[in-house]
This record gives structure tokens, sequence and C-alpha cells, in this order.
């Protein structure tokens, strides 16, 4: 209802405005009637942050920090791909994943620990192909695969597990480890030649063929794990699970999926999912294989009011989902000034629907935080992000 207020508010402010210029009223007194408008919408927002919440029957929020999800709690998505090559924003070192392992201060002590999880995930290839089935896109081929999993070891977990024994000597917790999750590239319908496994052709288009890729890519990745831990790269890791990439269930995905969860679990490993908001799947993520699923709101990115954070709460509450964060820096809502306005409701957001303490939640996305973190006029979005994941948002923790 206060959402609905809102944008009737806006409709009658901006019509005032209008009327007022065909009038030849002053600039001032336009100006007065902006101020006006930007002021009881702020009215209007603050009443929608503290209107009461009953959550609708069902399962609950995915509680964070048990069984189900491994004990982690808040998981921050970081990215690396072909762009790791070219732009520094996806390029990483131990140096920035400190920022995001541990809250470190402005004058840059080193405070606290921050994200107890980790997933590394990428879409963008090289020379124009995709790990994900994007239309103006290539699709990868097994040479790709094998590429990527290696820049997940390479450049994401041996340099994360580097930051971490810095880290935990600096905080006095020298046995402390966090979660990693590794992603699968989408096996995309499209590729016909993804290439050889076990000595045979593999056309993608074949719904056994794709469940032989990513069984093979998985057990790829748990091979050289275990080298990387033997020879200490990623003894401060825990790999807990792999992440299915694409954000939907495509038509033909669920067979393969069930038949890849059931691969994951014989080796003692989860599947996780992070679908866009209310995508085909998520009423049946369970049933499908997925262990952990957080749902995007998708505010920052479409066109929707406040009213999309009840939504994604009702419909993550109803079916056992956690829920993810998205904080970038940058804006795709039309309905909002900036990416800190959006910022901003999603916090309000978890405070208001329970999600900050109650749920498993995942985060969009690492670079940006690292970008807040050492940007002096963005520093204290890193600091409310860090009040967030200690649930003590909107104070610091004592």
């Amino acid at each position: 209802m206060v959402e609905m207020a809102k944008e009737i508010l806006i409709v009658i402010i901006a019509s005032s405005l209008i009327l007022n210029v065909a009038l030849g009223l002053s600039l001032a007194s336009v100006i007065n009637s902006m101020g006006l408008m930007a002021k009881k919408i702020a009215e209007y927002e603050a009443k929608w942050a503290e209107e009461p919440w009953s959550p609708p029957e069902g399962l609950g929020y995915l509680p964070p920090g048990t069984v189900a999800t491994r004990w982690s709690r808040d998981m921050v998505l970081v990215y690396i791909d072909a762009r790791s090559y070219t732009d520094p924003n996806f390029m990483w070192n131990p140096e920035r994943f400190k920022w995001l392992v541990a809250y470190i201060d402005s004058e840059n002590r080193t405070v606290d620990f921050l994200f107890d999880g980790f997933l590394i995930i990428g879409y963008i290839w090289k020379e124009g192909r995709s790990l994900l089935p994007l239309k103006n896109k290539s699709p990868a081929d097994k040479s790709d695969w094998e590429d990527f999993l290696n820049l997940q070891l390479e450049v994401g977990a041996k340099n994360l597990n580097e930051a971490i024994k810095e880290v935990s000597q600096e905080l006095g917790a020298p046995n402390y480890m966090a979660k990693l999750v590794l992603t699968i590239p989408y096996p995309d319908k499209r590729q016909h030649d993804f290439g050889e496994v076990d000595g045979e052709s593999l056309d993608l288009g074949k719904t056994e063929d794709r469940v032989k890729a990513v069984e093979w890519f998985v057990d790829e990745a748990l091979s050289l794990w275990s080298q990387y831990y033997l020879n200490g790269s990623v003894n401060r890791l825990e790999l807990i699970g792999f992440y299915w990439l694409h954000e939907q269930v495509e038509p033909g995905d669920a067979d393969v999926i069930r038949e890849v969860s059931s691969h994951v679990h014989e080796m003692g490993y989860l599947l996780f999912w992070i679908p866009w908001f209310r995508a085909p799947g998520v009423d049946n993520w369970r049933e499908i294989g997925f262990d952990v699923v957080t749902m995007q709101p998708n505010y920052a990115f479409y066109d929707c009011g406040l009213d999309r954070f009840e939504k994604a709460a009702e419909t993550c509450y109803r079916y056992g989902m956690g829920v993810e964060m998205e904080l970038p820096l940058y804006k795709r809502n039309p309905r909002i000034s900036d990416w800190k306005e959006s910022f901003e409701a999603y916090m309000a957001a978890g405070v208001k629907y329970g999600f900050m303490n109650q749920a498993m939640l995942t985060y969009y996305y690492g670079n940006a935080f690292v970008t807040m973190a050492t940007t002096s006029e963005l520093r204290e979005y890193y600091e409310k992000i860090y009040w967030f994941v200690k649930g003590t948002y909107p104070n610091a923790p004592p």
C-alpha cells in the first residue's frame, strides 16, 4: 500500500510541476515544488521501511550457518573470466582479496573477518564465446571449460588462499578457513562439437552428452583441487560445492541437473544456484536437485518499485530459499536516481523482512566491494556492508 501511495504521489506532484511551468510560475517556485516532491517521497520510503511484515506460510528462509549450507552464512560472488586478462576490476591478487576476507578500517587495520564464503563465477569468454547461452555469443567448448577451471583455481583460489593466510595471522586465528564454491560452465545445447571426453566426441545437443560433459568437469576440478591442496596452495579453503551458472531452468535442463546433482552428492559436495526473481525452477528447486538457492530480488536491474522486496521475501520464505544482495556500482531500474538509492533499499529490506539475520545470503559482487573499500568517497558503503554481514545494520557492530 505504501508503494502504491508513493507512485500516486509522484504522479500528482509531477503533474503539478508541469502545470506550474505551463502557468509561467517562477523558477524558484518550481524548484521549491521539486524539493517538496523529494521530501514527500523520502517520507513514504521511511514509512515503507517501518511498515510491519507478516511472513507467509511456508518453509521459512534457508537458514544460514547450518549443515544445509555447510556452515556458510554470507557468500560473496567474485567474478573471474576473460575480463580478468584485461580489466583491472576483474584481476585478483591476495591484496585485493583481503578486503573481502576481512573488514579493513579506514586506517588500513585488519579488524574482523568479513565474508565466510566465496563463489568464483564468470561467464564472458574469449573470442566472442560465452559460458552461458547468450544469443550474441558462441558457445564455449571443452578447451574453454579447461581454461576457465584453471583460471578459477590459479587466479581465484590460490590468491584467495594467500589472503586468508595473512588475515588469519593478523586476527590471531591461524586455523581459520573459508568456504569456496566453483562454477560449472553451462552445457549449451547449441554446442555440437564440444570435444572428446574418454575418447568420445560430445554433442551437447544430446542430454546424455551434456551430463557427461559436466560430470567430466566436476571430476577434473576435484582432481586438480586435490593436487592444489596437497601442495598447500588451497589449504585454507574448504571446497563445499559447485554452482550451476544459468539463472533459470531451461526446458530439458531439469534432467541434466538431477544427474549432475547426484554426481556432485556422490563426491560429497553441494549444488548451488542463484536464480533471477521467480525464475523457472524456483518453486521446485529441491526436486530438481539444488541444495542451496538464494533468489535475486532484481530491484536494482528492472522497472519495479519497493514492493518488489516484499514479493521476493515472500517467495524466498515460502519455498525455503536464501536471498541475493545485489549491490553493484550501477543501476538499471529507471525508477531510482542512482545505485546508492538501490543499495540503501536492499539494506533496509534486509532489516524489514528479516533476511539480514535469518537467511543464507549471497552478495553481488566482490569486485565492486573492493572498489568501495579503496575509494574514499565510496568507503561508507563498504562500512555498511560490514555492518550488514555482522547483522547490526543500520548500526556499526559493538
